[in-house]
């Protein structure tokens, strides 16, 4: 039975950077997989798309997009677990509620109470007839009990109601399958495969039907390519984005990756998720300073030099903005703008070893060479270890 939040990969602590590389590259490695298994299918080759798809399974097992699978990571959640006792006080309370309805079904189900998960489905297609969702969660579990004859019935007046009900069509194919009819369930899969064609799951059993069926099906397969991102998961990146504003220091965790360890999406897909956040609250100055890192990792400087600057007229007193937006000034080549941040920030409290070592780059940049000697100097006086700021000093003194 399907519920309407998802499992996310078991994965490292995603606020560390060994975890959030570990969860990245796993869902990547799905993806890639997934394409490879299509173009395999696409040929006729199925014993390699199912090689393909079963990795594409053990990477991400839920096929889910990356705003949803972040999304999961960061709350720590991967599914809803309410009491199924307040569940049924809730659906006493708005019986023909089909969230409700379902969530406590499923509560009932995993307590091994399968009549009960039944009953509670009938009522509340008794409430709502014409609720594909409620006739498709009945099905399932019909089909977990062997019950394939009402099974059947239901998934197919589910595609009645909604007849682009993926889960539907799956459903519907199994059963074909289960009385050895393959090709009628290539039938469903391919249906099925058009309309999420992100799911690996899906086209693995396609696969396999295929496989099954033999010269009974046409080859080659015709199948639909996922889209190249997904910025159309537009719940998910409303979560992600609620979650962002609650905790906006998630974000030090992709910053703290480098270059070579994040696909350039990641960042386009932070941008947006802190802009929809920064929709909400305009005020959160640490929105903005998360949001001028991202954009300075995209390249888009003069943006993140807008966002910096918002972040610190918010909060005149964050040395870490400081910080931040003399960097960018220096790309810039404002040299005595970035100074000024760089002394400001010093003077808050920032008397840090590589902020020294900063301001005496941004001193000698600037043809000032005894303040950058004595930036650099500060910087060893701090940390007398420090490599950088030895050789710089050593190359202003020559």
């Amino acid at each position: 039975m399907n519920d309407t939040c998802t499992d996310a990969i078991e994965l490292l602590d995603p606020f560390q950077p060994a975890g959030l590389r570990r969860l990245l590259q796993q869902y990547y490695e799905g993806r890639d997989q997934l394409r490879r298994g299509l173009c395999f299918l696409a040929a006729g080759r199925y014993d390699q798309s199912i090689k393909a798809f079963n990795a594409a399974a053990r990477a991400n097992p839920e096929s889910l997009s990356l705003p949803t699978l972040l999304a999961a990571a960061f709350s720590g959640k991967g599914q809803f677990s309410a009491a199924a006792d307040r569940l049924e006080k809730l659906v006493a309370r708005e019986p023909a509620n089909v969230l409700y309805r379902i969530r406590h079904a499923l509560a009932r189900w995993k307590d091994g109470k399968t009549d009960e998960c039944i009953a509670s489905l009938r009522q509340g297609i008794a409430h709502n007839l014409e609720s594909a969702e409620l006739h498709f969660q009945l099905a399932t579990v019909l089909a977990s009990i062997n019950e394939t004859e009402e099974a059947e019935l239901r998934f197919t007046q589910a595609l009645t109601i909604e007849r682009r009900h993926a889960e539907a069509l799956i459903g519907l194919a199994m059963c074909h399958g289960a009385r050895g009819d393959p090709t009628e369930a290539v039938r469903y899969l391919r249906r099925a495969q058009a309309e999420n064609p992100s799911d690996a799951r899906t086209a693995l059993l396609l696969s396999h039907a295929l496989l099954a069926a033999g010269e009974d099906t046409p080859c080659p397969v015709r199948v639909v390519m996922p889209s190249p991102g997904d910025a159309e998961d537009d719940a998910a990146l409303d979560e992600l984005s609620t979650l962002l504003e609650a905790e906006p220091d998630f974000v030090e965790a992709f910053l703290a990756l480098e270059s070579a360890d994040v696909n350039p999406e990641v960042f386009i897909l932070l941008a947006a998720t802190l802009d929809r956040a920064l929709e909400r609250s305009p005020e959160h100055a640490d929105l903005h300073y998360h949001c001028g890192c991202v954009l300075s990792r995209l390249g888009r400087t003069d943006e993140a030099i807008a966002a910096i600057e918002r972040a610190i007229g918010l909060r005149p007193q964050s040395a870490k903005a400081l910080i931040q937006l003399a960097k960018l000034y220096r790309q810039g080549d404002r040299h005595a703008d970035a100074c000024e941040r760089l002394e400001e920030a010093i003077r808050l409290g920032a008397e840090y070893a590589d902020v020294y070592y900063l301001l005496g780059n941004v001193y000698r940049d600037d043809g000032q060479v005894e303040r950058a000697r004595q930036a650099y100097q500060h910087a060893l006086g701090i940390n007398p270890q420090y490599t950088e700021a030895l050789r710089a000093l050593e190359s202003v003194d020559a």
